[in-house]
């Protein structure tokens, strides 16, 4: 889709220039028509140098009109969901499942990072963010529609938090990703999958506070736990709000996209569409 900066430029030019093209030309102009031997070679000639020099001056009016190559805004509606995945980063995630001694098997951390990257490799179509979580939970990357730099970020779970911060506070978690839902939701259907191995406790006035605000907003509590307890604070927590606990207690990869099964929500997205190529640049995107 193309536009003109300074489109003035062609109104003035065909005001000038109209006039010319349109003046009474004389056919006849000699007295003798033995004059008009030797005329049609000069006759092609001219027109070549007139044809040459309207267009010169149909590129610079163009020129001066700056044409932009601008991009067309498309309203598209799309099924999606807003899903925040919350990460154990806690210094016992390193252990290991059912480890017999032998073969190396992937680490905790291992297995959800792995999990989590073919999460987001199958829903191209969510809105997907990352928090991890030690003492504290940091936002790693929002709720938005971008693939490849969440993926970045899942690559290199192992390094985001210090070993200093490697504790677990899952009241924490919860907290700060309701805290991003407020800020970056969109979608009806808002999931929060929480992973993690921690037996960290949640006061009972703060597990009140938890349960109001999920309830409140409509969040979805997912809890995948790693040979985690049925009795801790967090599967009861998941279990007040009608959410889901899921254990695992294998070194198998573990398979988050097979474990929801919830109804789609529909957001409405702006799409900053370049029809030329074809691309397509999501404008939802905000920074960290």
């Amino acid at each position: 889709m193309y536009s003109l900066a300074q489109p003035g430029f062609l109104a003035l030019g065909a005001v000038l220039l109209l006039p010319s093209l349109l003046r009474y030309r004389r056919v006849w102009q000699y007295s003798n028509a033995r004059l008009l031997r030797n005329t049609g070679q000069r006759d092609l000639l001219s027109i070549g140098l007139n044809a040459v020099t309207w267009m010169a001056l149909g590129l610079l009016l163009i020129g001066l009109a700056k044409p932009l190559k601008g991009l067309e805004h498309v309203q598209e509606h799309l099924e999606a969901r807003d899903v925040l995945l919350t990460l154990d980063l806690s210094l016992s995630m390193e252990g290991f499942l059912d480890w017999d001694g032998k073969d190396m098997p992937p680490t905790k951390l291992e297995l959800i990072r792995d999990a989590a990257l073919e999460f987001v490799r199958q829903h191209e179509h969510d809105r997907l963010g990352l928090i991890v979580f030690g003492d504290d939970a940091f936002g790693v990357w929002p709720l938005s529609l971008d693939r490849q730099i969440l993926e970045r970020r899942l690559e290199r779970l192992d390094s985001l938090l210090p070993p200093a911060l490697r504790g677990t506070h899952v009241a924490k978690a919860v907290e700060r990703s309701l805290d991003h839902f407020d800020e970056m939701q969109q979608s009806d259907s808002k999931i929060l999958m929480l992973l993690t191995d921690g037996l960290d406790s949640i006061a009972p006035e703060v597990a009140d506070q938890l349960v109001q605000r999920l309830e409140q907003h409509r969040i979805k509590l997912y809890v995948l736990g790693m040979q985690l307890s049925e009795s801790t604070s967090i599967v009861t927590l998941a279990r007040r709000v009608e959410g889901g606990y899921y254990n695992n207690s294998s070194c198998q990869l573990l398979e988050i996209h097979g474990i929801l099964r919830f109804n789609e929500g529909e957001i409405s997205i702006t799409l900053d569409e370049e029809k030329t190529h074809g691309r397509k640049n999501y404008s939802d995107l905000l920074p960290v």
